[in-house]
Order: C-alpha cells, then sequence, then structure tokens
C-alpha cells in the first residue's frame, strides 16, 4: 500500500498517474508513470525478537502464530534499498596468545558484480599494533581519526539482488527506516470548527476524549470508566468536556467498584426537578464518536478510522495520551528521555492496528504482542481475558511529548525542550518469494515516498523496469534444524556434529538434553514435563530401529534424551 499525499493509504494497483504520494519531508510529489509486468520478487521483513509462533504458545492459540504489523514490503531484484551501516570502529586483541592490538574498522569502497557492473558498499578493514603501551596509544589514536573521518554511519543505496556481497557482519547490522509524517489532513478540525487548518485546544482536547472513550468507553453512549483512585484525571476529564459544553455525571454499581462510570451530557447542568438529559442528542462527542466512524456501523465495535493515521501531529499526540490516560501504562528504565516506553492493552484488532500507525507517524517505534484468552482474578473476582494485543511503543523526546499531553497524574511528563523527529532505522532479512505482479511509481523529482506502513522507499528506476539477473549466493547462511530460523550469525553444532541449531535451540537442548528424534525439534522444559506427565510410548527411529521414549507434542514423534549435553552431564 502507498501513502498518498491526502493522508489516505491505497493500494498500488490503485494508484495512477498524476497523482499525488506522500513523501519523506512531508511534501507532495507528482507520479509521472506507473509501470506493471511479473517479476520475481523478495520479501523485505523486520527482525523480530518475537517467538511465540515456534513454540507452545503458538501451538495452543493459532493467532499467536501471526506477528501483528510486522514492518515489511516487497520488490524486485533490482529496486533499490537506502541502508545504514554503523562505522564505529572496534579494538580487540588479535593472536593466539594475544601478542597484538588489531583495530576493525569499515570503508565504503568500490566492487564489481559477478555480472561485470561496479557498485559501492562497505568493506571490512582491519589493522594491527604490538601489544605495547605506544601500539596501544597508536591504536586508540587510529579508532579516534577514523571516527572523525567516517562519522558515525554510512548512508548508501544497494540493490536487493547485492545484498549477498555485504560480508556477514555488515548484513547484521544494515538497517533500512520508516519515516514520521510531520503534516496532516485535518479531517477531525474540519468536521469540528469547518477548517481543516485550525487546531485549537480544544480540538486536542475533543481528541483526547475520544483516545479515552476508546480505552475505557462504552459503545452504546457517551459512558467513560475512570479510575476513582486517579482524581487528577477526574478533574481533567471535566475540564476537557466543560470546553464542549459537556457536563459529568457519576454512577456506580450496587457494589461500589473501583472504577466509576462518568456520562457525558450536553448542555447546562439538569435542574432538581429535571428528568430529561441530553445524553445522545446534540452532543458534539457523540456525534465525533458515530459520524467520523470511531464506532462501526456493522457491528457497534470501537475503531481507530483510517484518517487518524495522518492528522495534525498534535492532534495525533492528544489522541494516543488519552488511550495511554484509559489503557496504557509508562515505564521507565534508567534516566533520561530516551528510557521512556508505554504499553497499551486492547482487545480490538482495529484499535491495535490504529496505535501501531500513529505511533510510527509519530517517529517511534512500536511492536506488537498477543496473549491467549485466559482466566484471571482481578481484585478477588475471577475475570475471563480476551484475546489481547500489547502495544509497546518506545521512542525518545517524540514519546515526551506525547506523556506531557496525558492527565493521568502518574502517567504524565513534563514537556521536553526539543522534540526529535527523526526516522527510525530497524534490521531487516530478505527472502525469495516467487513471481508475481509487480508496479513500479516513477515519482517527479526521484523523491523518496512512504508506504501504507510509512516505510521509506525509493522512485522506480529503470532497473525496475525488467527482470534483473541475481548471480550471488548469501555468505555463510545456516538453517536451523530444530525450529524455522536461518541467519549467519549466532549457530552452534547440534547433538550429532553434523548440522546446526539456532542459540535459541541450543540454549534448550543444553538446559534439557532432549530432542525429537523425528522432527529434530528441541521442547522447553515445561514441554518436557508435560510429555513425561503423559508417559511414554513405543516408536521407529528414521534408522528403523524401536525406540521408547516421550512422546513429542509437536510432531506426535519420540523425544530422546542426551544424558552427556543434558543437565545431568557429568
Amino acid at each position: 500500500t502507498i501513502l498518498m499525499a491526502n493522508g489516505k493509504i491505497e493500494d498500488i494497483a490503485n494508484v495512477t498517474a498524476n497523482s499525488y504520494v506522500m513523501c519523506e519531508d512531508g511534501s507532495a510529489a507528482r507520479v509521472i508513470s506507473v509501470t506493471q509486468g511479473c517479476q520475481k520478487i523478495y520479501n523485505i521483513q523486520q527482525k523480530t525478537k518475537h517467538r511465540a509462533f515456534e513454540g507452545e504458545p503458538g501451538r495452543l492459540d493459532p493467532r499467536r502464530r501471526t506477528i501483528y504489523q510486522r514492518l515489511a514490503l516487497q520488490c524486485t531484484a533490482g529496486h533499490k534499498l537506502s541502508v545504514r551501516v554503523p562505522t564505529k570502529p572496534l579494538l580487540e586483541k588479535s593472536g593466539r596468545s594475544a601478542t597484538k592490538y588489531k583495530v576493525r574498522w569499515r570503508n565504503l569502497q568500490q566492487c564489481q558484480t559477478l555480472d561485470g557492473r561496479i557498485i559501492t558498499i562497505p568493506k571490512n578493514h582491519h589493522k594491527t599494533f604490538p601489544m605495547t603501551v605506544e601500539g596501544e596509544f597508536a591504536a586508540k589514536r587510529f579508532i579516534e581519526e577514523m571516527e572523525r573521518l567516517k562519522g558515525e554511519y554510512f548512508n548508501f543505496d544497494i540493490e536487493v539482488r547485492d545484498l549477498d556481497y555485504l560480508d556477514a557482519q555488515l548484513r547484521i547490522s544494515s538497517c533500512i527506516r520508516f519515516s514520521p509524517v510531520i503534516t496532516g489532513n485535518g479531517v477531525l478540525s474540519k468536521f469540528l470548527t469547518g477548517r481543516n487548518d485550525l487546531v485549537t485546544p480544544a480540538v486536542k482536547s475533543m481528541a483526547w476524549m475520544l483516545g479515552l472513550w476508546l480505552g475505557d468507553g462504552t459503545t452504546k453512549e457517551p459512558e467513560i470508566s475512570v479510575d476513582s483512585l486517579d482524581p487528577k484525571l477526574m478533574e481533567s476529564l471535566r475540564k476537557q468536556a466543560k470546553i464542549w459544553g459537556l457536563y459529568l455525571t457519576v454512577c456506580d454499581d450496587h457494589v461500589p467498584l473501583r472504577a466509576k462510570h462518568v456520562r457525558l451530557h450536553y448542555g447546562d447542568g439538569p435542574d432538581e426537578n429535571r428528568k430529561t438529559r441530553n445524553l445522545r442528542k446534540n452532543n458534539p462527542f457523540w456525534n465525533a464518536v458515530t459520524k467520523l466512524k470511531f464506532k462501526r456501523e456493522l457491528d457497534g465495535e470501537k475503531q481507530i478510522p483510517e484518517f487518524m493515521y495522518s492528522e495534525h501531529v498534535e492532534v495525533r499526540e492528544a489522541f494516543l495520551a488519552g488511550l495511554i490516560d484509559s489503557d496504557g501504562y509508562v515505564v521507565k528504565k534508567g534516566e533520561g528521555p530516551e528510557s521512556y516506553k508505554i504499553a497499551i492493552q486492547t482487545v480490538y484488532s482495529s484499535i491495535m492496528d490504529g496505535v501501531i500507525h500513529i505511533s510510527r507517524s509519530l517517529g517511534m517505534s512500536a511492536t506488537v504482542t498477543t496473549r491467549s484468552a485466559r482466566e484471571e482474578i482481578i481484585e478477588g473476582r475471577k475475570v475471563q481475558c480476551q484475546f489481547t494485543y500489547d502495544c509497546n511503543v518506545a521512542g525518545g523526546t517524540t514519546l515526551q511529548n506525547v506523556l506531557s499531553y496525558c492527565r493521568s497524574g502518574h502517567k504524565t511528563r513534563e514537556i521536553p525542550p526539543i522534540v526529535k523527529r527523526e526516522p527510525v532505522y530497524f534490521g531487516f532479512t530478505d527472502d525469495f518469494q516467487g513471481e508475481s505482479t509487480v508496479y513500479g511509481l516513477h515519482i517527479e523529482g526521484h523523491k523518496n515516498f512512504l508506504l501504507g506502513n510509512k516505510i521509506e522507499v525509493k522512485s522506480c528506476g529503470g532497473y525496475c523496469e525488467g527482470e534483473q539477473p541475481k548471480l550471488s549466493q548469501r555468505k555463510n547462511l545456516k538453517h536451523c534444524i530444530a525450529c524455522p530460523r536461518k541467519g549467519i550469525k549466532y549457530f552452534y553444532k547440534d547433538w550429532s556434529g553434523k548440522n546446526r541449531v539456532c542459540a535459541r535451540c541450543y540454549g534448550r537442548y543444553k538446559f534439557s538434553g532432549h530432542h525429537c528424534i523425528n522432527c529434530k525439534y528441541v521442547p522447553e522444559a515445561r514441554e518436557v514435563k508435560k510429555a513425561k506427565d503423559k508417559g511414554e510410548k513405543l516408536g521407529i527411529t528414521p534408522e528403523g530401529l524401536p525406540f521408547k521414549g516421550p512422546e513429542c507434542l509437536r510432531c506426535g514423534g519420540i523425544l530422546q534424551f542426551d544424558a552427556v549435553r543434558g543437565p545431568n552431564k557429568s
């Protein structure tokens, strides 16, 4: 999908010539032409530490096998990527007996591909120094000189088919980026004030209340649950509602609970003898909820409408702050603004999508983890919790600025002196997907433009129009025989010494000592315990010999215990 200049997200197949797309700097650029063809495509996908889909959680709950909102794009072998790698030199000891100092550093240089093209990529170099006081001093001086000359990062363009020419260490540290959206469409401002360029305190207060309602509101009427132990939040809601002519009434259950139900009525406060109150009629807050589709028409479910992804920056920040005040919590590790992290929990997939899109549009990294439906005890009561999405957001001054809009006493933070809204870099993998229909956008001025997920991509050139041959092979690519993971770093020999397992499977094997003789899976300790509780069964090894042991929960094979490599190693 493509982010258009008006903030809408369009499928690339629907983009036509002379339409306008959103560029990395917030400007609009005209699409000169659109090409179409059938080529081999590669999936450029964000690296992630999510592993729920590999183990027991993914088997017990199929919904947890999906990694939600993972950054990805599909492109041809000839498409160029804007890549960044760190240039920091490293000082280490070299030689069998550590007799020398070695400085590893990187430099951009030209190299020739197998098909005769000349490309510019970073290369690793090293220089040795004697292990003396003078040698150590010279090595440190050399490092300082390299840092001064090379800077902190190398930024270069490389075609997808040429990624295999990078050394293993360079490939691991290579990153691409997504960029914040610094302009806004003003849909909410237009609805409330009649002008899409007018962002007043009243508009931001409405955005905050909408976020608060999406987190803790009811879908039948303008009612929000507010924590009675947070008087600052209640008072702030009262003040923000008053701006729009709303007054609050607090309802309580037969058994008083911590969460108080607060209704937002429109108009002056009711007299003592007045029975009729304007709850939904002519209520500006409820009009915004229903007419702007924060409440879905088909089933009445909450959602974040797509126009909020590209609203004015202040509106997005206030809206996200409302969600944090209702369903989020703030974690601070260490000192400084860079240490802030937030998590927003929701059972609605549409809200999860919106939180991630808005967070990334503000220049913050965001990921999603999941939790299966479960039974929990909350304040002494058994509660059936639904399948939950945990939206984890991290950022520097951008996140601190969002928290400055929060009204809850323990979540609000000071406004930062300067807000640095910069592109966010992330590691990636590239995998061949097969042949498919591809589209190429030629942008006026050859500007970089944004995809729907905010990834920054380059305008297509002549190298994208035809099939480009990929002759190189991945260097040092290793495959784990126990799980689907593949890579070039942190792989170890397996129990036979002939194959490789990744670091995660290797750690589990060293701890439990079990592996399946059929599918080679290395179970976790809790899986081994469950298998032993079920009892042993008789099976056949791949060599055709009978074997008895616990049953593998993944494939139904037999788990074998290696006493030498297991926890009972003598």
